[in-house]
């Protein structure tokens, strides 16, 4: 169903709506009785905004993923999630397939126009272990990199070598416990200092509705 191309770092979330509508102005026949007032009310299609760019994107216009996704949403909504092996094909579509949904307001499918509307999903996070050689204090918290778990070793031995790991948007839920209270770092009778960097990516959750 989806996966082509790597995520951006941040997912931004934007809300698209609007109806433009219009209303004619009332003519009136001054040889005529108030009941013979005749009002006008011409259809306007909300094509273009009033600096002319364009509002509606073409179902025909939209790529594969687009119109998988959009069809997703007439049922109910679609998901566009970061693009990594650890999050769930049946999450949702790559974030780079929910640009035309950003940029439009409206889709035109079998000559209907469908309003689209976007807001936050699921939280994804990724982890950044970053490490230096340093002197630790007397009090200071001081591990072994054999005596790490498993599930962190060889990410923190990648961090000392190249001076910075990046766990990818699903890897891990939550920092892990295990690498919550280290300070300090022993490999190879160097002492590294650890620190951590957080990135926050929410999903966007996308829904449609028909103009009727």
């Amino acid at each position: 169903m989806r996966k082509s191309a790597p995520v951006v770092a941040l997912a931004a979330v934007i809300l698209l709506a609007g109806c433009l509508g219009g209303v004619g102005t009332p003519g009136t026949d001054r040889s005529a009785t108030p009941t013979q007032t005749a009002t006008e009310t011409p259809t306007v299609t909300p094509a273009t905004s009033t600096d002319g760019s364009e509002r509606v994107v073409a179902f025909e216009e939209l790529n594969d993923q687009q119109q998988h996704a959009f069809r997703d949403a007439i049922d109910g909504e679609a998901s566009f999630v970061p693009n990594t092996s650890y999050v769930n094909d049946s999450a949702g579509y790559d974030f780079e397939h929910v640009d035309s949904f950003q940029e439009h307001e409206y889709v035109r499918y079998e000559s209907e126009l469908y309003e689209i509307s976007t807001h936050p999903g699921e939280l994804y996070a990724s982890y950044q272990i970053r490490t230096s050689v340093d002197t630790p204090g007397g009090n200071a918290t001081v591990v072994a990199l054999e005596d790490l778990p498993d599930r962190v070793r060889d990410e923190v031995r990648t961090a000392i070598t190249e001076g910075e790991y990046d766990a990818p948007y699903g890897k891990w839920d939550s920092l892990p416990e295990s690498l919550q209270d280290v300070e300090y770092v022993r490999y190879e009778n160097e002492t590294y200092e650890t620190g951590y960097v957080v990135g926050d990516a929410w999903a966007t959750v996308m829904t449609v509705e028909k103009i009727e």
